[in-house]
């Protein structure tokens, strides 16, 4: 296995903890996204392509889809995360669409093992956030990019998944879980169009275009919620409670989101940032 400094080996953990649930229904915002994302982007024939924290493998089985349908052929995507869980249900998902464009290693985000000026273009869906220092990540992505090669990446707006999220927060104290509240979130970190423009600014990116769309959708139940919840970055915050308190918390959360339903559906809001960049020197 792939050695990893401590913070990026905690990280690695969790989501090693969340790899086996991450393709839930429940959680289709990330394939939401990861197409629009695929269609943004436009692969071209013969590019090469790099897909950053790639998860269950979202984005690399869409954009393959798209490469793989290009009449003039060629392409290929290269896939790296730092949880070898998720790439293993990464390769499941590239074998079940039968892509052959696709490669999975795991890696560090912020260390990739590429020469300079490699790739065409560049992209990560939900990752970028999670890192230490993002502004290193950034000129380390712009290294293995070539002159004009293109970035996109995506993030969370800052009201994704209110109430429930801040809902979340209240009853994690009162079961004693930690004081949080929604703000410290790791997405918070790349909420709005204006953090993200400076960000990529400052690591030598140019061309820099912000959109949001909104991907959310109406869930069915409560327990569609607790998917959402412990299938995904949310889940890490459960980790100081015991067993009977944990048990405790899903039960209150739950009677407590399960009153918000009406008309027996309930909106997840799910705003998504999408931000697009260039390498200047084409």
């Amino acid at each position: 296995m792939t050695a990893f400094g401590e913070p990026q080996a905690q990280v690695a953990h969790l989501f090693d903890q969340l790899a086996d649930g991450y393709d839930r229904a429940a959680l289709r915002f990330f394939p939401f996204a990861a197409d629009r994302l695929a269609q943004r982007l436009a692969p071209r024939p013969g590019e090469k392509i790099l897909d950053v924290a790639t998860g269950t493998g979202a984005v690399a089985v869409a954009v393959g889809q798209r490469l793989s349908g290009n009449r003039e052929g060629g392409g290929r995507i290269m896939a790296v995360d730092i949880s070898e869980r998720m790439l293993d249900r990464a390769y499941a998902n590239v074998r079940r669409m039968a892509l052959h464009n696709v490669d999975l290693h795991p890696m560090d985000a912020a260390a990739l093992e590429f020469r300079d000026s490699y790739f065409d273009a560049l992209t990560c869906s939900f990752g970028l956030f999670f890192l230490p220092d993002m502004a290193a990540a950034l000129r380390e992505w712009r290294r293995v990019l070539r002159p004009g090669g293109r970035l996109l990446l995506t993030s969370f707006g800052s009201e994704a998944f209110q109430p429930l999220a801040g809902w979340f927060c209240e009853q994690l104290q009162v079961c004693g879980g930690p004081a949080v509240n929604p703000a410290d979130f790791a997405w918070q970190r790349l909420a709005t169009a204006e953090v993200c423009t400076a960000l990529l600014a400052s690591a030598g990116f140019e061309q820099i275009e912000c959109a949001t769309e909104q991907l959310g959708y109406h869930l069915q139940a409560p327990q569609e919620w607790w998917d959402v919840v412990w299938n995904t970055g949310f889940r890490g915050r459960l980790a100081t409670l015991d067993a009977a308190a944990l048990e405790r918390f899903q039960q209150q959360h739950l009677e407590r989101v399960g009153a918000a339903f009406a008309d027996g559906t309930l909106w997840l809001n799910v705003p998504v940032l999408f931000v697009s960049a260039s390498v200047p020197g084409a």
